[in-house]
């Protein structure tokens, strides 16, 4: 209908131009057609044109709006509801073959026996698992490649927040390897095995990085508090502060808290 009615706004257009420069060939049931005449008869039937074009997109907003109605009443399973809701729509509606689909589904839904809708819900159910463990493998399987293929961790140094994205990023690592092997599906839990090895290689390596340039950040920001901070010992695990500020014990504890 959208078409049909661009349509007729060109073709009135190339009328007025055709009447404008001979209004004899637009105007013949007239004894003394004028161009005057010509451009008042293509306002006239220009503004019905717009009328019926905008009672139209009325009508198909509507309709839109009634269908998705129904689908969300179907989907809560008020079925009646939303079978009545399509009846409003006329059957010459262009929509109609999907309204008729819509009926046609919430009639068969609504008069399923209980049995068949345990049957139905079970077996939705049980789909929807099997897509949960589809996904889950693709998942595993994406995070292997990606560090088979190499992470980068480059970017992530020279400031706290960098080193919060890389710390994200092996607790969302984590996060995926417990659930994977709580999983009861054997599949699952030897790609969380293999996951879980490289992540923990990744781990020896890094986070001695991590802790060595906490401690660099740590120390540029104390600095102006006379205070130097260092880390020490295997993996870099302990940060140290030092300063004449803890000769007071009072301070010791102060900074501890």
């Amino acid at each position: 209908m959208d078409t049909f009615i661009g349509l007729l706004h060109i073709a009135l257009f190339f009328t007025l131009i055709v009447g404008l420069i001979k209004p004899t060939l637009i105007l013949r049931w007239l004894e003394q057609p004028t161009r005057l005449k010509v451009f008042g008869f293509w306002v006239l039937i220009s503004f019905a044109v717009a009328v019926f074009g905008m009672a139209f997109e009325n009508e198909g907003e509507r309709t839109k709006s009634l269908i998705e109605d129904s689908k969300n009443l179907i989907t809560d399973a008020k079925y009646l509801r939303a079978i009545a809701k399509l009846n409003e729509i006329d059957n010459k509606n262009p929509l109609y073959p999907e309204v008729l689909k819509l009926k046609q589904k919430a009639d068969s839904l609504n008069n399923m026996t209980k049995e068949e809708m345990l049957l139905a819900n079970g077996k939705a159910a049980k789909e929807k698992a099997e897509l949960a463990v589809i996904n889950q493998k693709e998942q595993l399987e994406r995070e292997i490649k990606s560090i088979n293929d190499g992470v980068d961790f480059s970017s992530n140094r020279g400031s706290v927040d960098a080193l919060l994205i890389e710390i994200i990023l092996f607790g969302t690592w984590a996060e995926l390897i417990t659930k994977s092997e709580n999983s009861d599906k054997p599949e699952v839990k030897k790609l969380a095995k293999r996951l879980k090895l490289k992540v923990m290689s990744i781990q020896n390596r890094e986070f001695p990085k991590i802790r060595k340039d906490y401690a660099e950040i740590s120390s540029k920001l104390m600095w102006e508090n006379d205070i130097k901070v260092f880390a020490n010992g295997t993996g870099n695990r302990y940060l140290n502060f030092s300063g004449g500020a803890f000769a007071a014990n009072k301070n010791k504890k102060d900074f501890q808290v």
